[in-house]
């Protein structure tokens, strides 16, 4: 069975395709990745500023969904689902670019709700986090999603308007910070085992970071990097720190949230497993096919 998961974020867009290798005396299926593209389309920029996509991201976009859907047709892919979270959400015009996009290659991209990121994203990270009390924090491009969990079974969870791309234009504002502080502190049942954080920003700073694969990362580490770019022009971090480009302007406004969420959980260790929100759509779609 071939699987295809596409993410459509506030600062780029993914596809995954995988491949499962499962029986049915097989425990648990392993996927295989055939194929990984991350394309840096920062829909974001425009919506964040303007409150719509540009006709240029449009048609870059656009475009890209035909390219997707042609190697999703070349691995005979037999199962497929995109979503689009944050940017395209906020955006005037984004339910009509679907549309449009859906019309010339003919995929189609679900716009999901913050909560509904969050739930795809436990799937993948079901493996991971296990019996205890964990705070899952995701910072995308446009929005974090924090959810609360204990023995693997969620309790509570929302969806912030703070984001690295949207923090960077100066559209966070006061107040949804001390939403997610207070939120925190209101739905936080007693002491956390650790705070799990994923997407990109996270990832890089755990590379940064020097701390080996599937190590915890502690709040002095997290910190220590974040200072340590803050001092670092953007041309530097790409040219000698081997960040992206569309990774070295937002990395430190995505710390910026990571420890905040650390500091009001009272939590000085996390977790940052390798997993993202394409793997729990393909996780979703396995099971959707079994």
């Amino acid at each position: 069975m071939k699987l295809a998961a596409i993410d459509i974020g506030s600062n780029a867009i993914r596809l995954q395709i995988s491949r499962v290798l499962w029986d049915d005396d097989d425990q648990d299926p392993i996927f295989k990745k055939l194929e990984t593209i991350r394309f840096p389309l920062r829909l974001g920029k425009d919506v964040f500023r303007t409150g719509e996509i540009s006709f240029r991201s449009e048609t870059r976009f656009i475009d890209l969904m035909t390219a997707f859907r042609t190697l999703i047709d070349i691995y005979e892919v037999d199962d497929a689902f995109g979503c689009a979270t944050s940017a395209m959400r906020d955006a005037s015009n984004g339910e009509r670019i679907l549309s449009r996009a859906y019309d010339k290659s003919g995929l189609h991209i679900e716009l999901i709700t913050g909560e509904d990121e969050s739930t795809l994203l436990d799937r993948a990270l079901v493996n991971y986090i296990g019996s205890g009390h964990y705070l899952t924090i995701d910072v995308g491009g446009g929005s974090s999603e924090i959810n609360l969990s204990k023995n693997g079974e969620s309790y509570a969870r929302k969806s912030f308007k703070l984001g690295s791309v949207r923090n960077m234009q100066r559209r966070d504002k006061r107040e949804t910070w001390e939403e997610m502080e207070n939120w925190i502190v209101d739905n936080r049942d007693g002491e956390l085992a650790g705070v799990v954080g994923t997407g990109g920003n996270i990832g890089s700073i755990h590379k940064l970071a020097l701390v080996p694969m599937g190590d915890d990362m502690t709040y002095e580490q997290i910190d220590d990097v974040y200072k340590d770019l803050l001092s670092k022009s953007i041309s530097y971090r790409v040219r000698h720190l081997g960040l992206r480009e569309d990774r070295a302007d937002v990395i430190t406004f995505g710390a910026e949230i990571y420890m905040k969420a650390m500091q009001v959980s009272r939590c000085d260790r996390m977790l940052v497993p390798n997993v993202g929100l394409k793997d729990g759509i393909i996780q979703m779609l396995f099971e959707r096919n079994v």
